[in-house]
């Protein structure tokens, strides 16, 4: 089961750190990887191509679809993470 791949896991926990878009979910096929929400299908890319993006790059295509086939800004999902801007060396100077 490709969704019990570590990698694939990994890459799923990130993106569901990065954005609260409702219910989201990633299911996968034999070649693709199906991205759905509580109103339905968002996107479908190849595995491949889901393997190589960062996580990052598949929370801006979900958005840029949301956007696309439902009129939803999904930015307004993004989680807050302003408590990591801070310089992580700070407190070494």
């Amino acid at each position: 089961m490709i969704e019990m791949d570590k990698r694939v896991y990994e890459k799923m926990v990130a993106i569901w750190s990065i954005t609260r878009i409702p219910q989201l979910q990633m299911r996968p096929t034999v070649a693709n990887v199906s991205f759905v929400w509580a109103r339905g299908e968002i996107a479908a890319v190849p595995f491949t191509v889901f393997d190589e993006l960062a996580p990052i790059e598949i929370v801006d295509l979900i958005e840029k679809k949301m956007e696309k086939n439902y009129g939803i800004n999904a930015k307004q999902y993004r989680a807050n993470h302003s408590g990591y801007l801070a310089d992580p060396f700070s407190s070494q100077r």
